[in-house]
């Protein structure tokens, strides 16, 4: 199965929060691949970060 990498702007759209959320939370653990000057968010690891995150019921 191949991961889907998302750029900063497409992980913006896809979660609805802005650059400045997604810049702190990847200085909380969200999880990023960094090439270069290149920045890419793993859709799969995110969705599980959040998972993670979120308030058990």
């Amino acid at each position: 199965m191949e991961s889907e990498l998302l750029t900063k702007e497409e992980l913006c759209k896809w979660l609805k929060v802005s650059r400045p959320t997604i810049d702190r939370w990847r200085k909380e653990g969200l999880p990023f691949i960094k090439t270069g000057r290149l920045v890419r968010f793993d859709r799969a690891k995110v969705q599980k970060w959040l998972e993670e995150r979120s308030p058990k019921s």
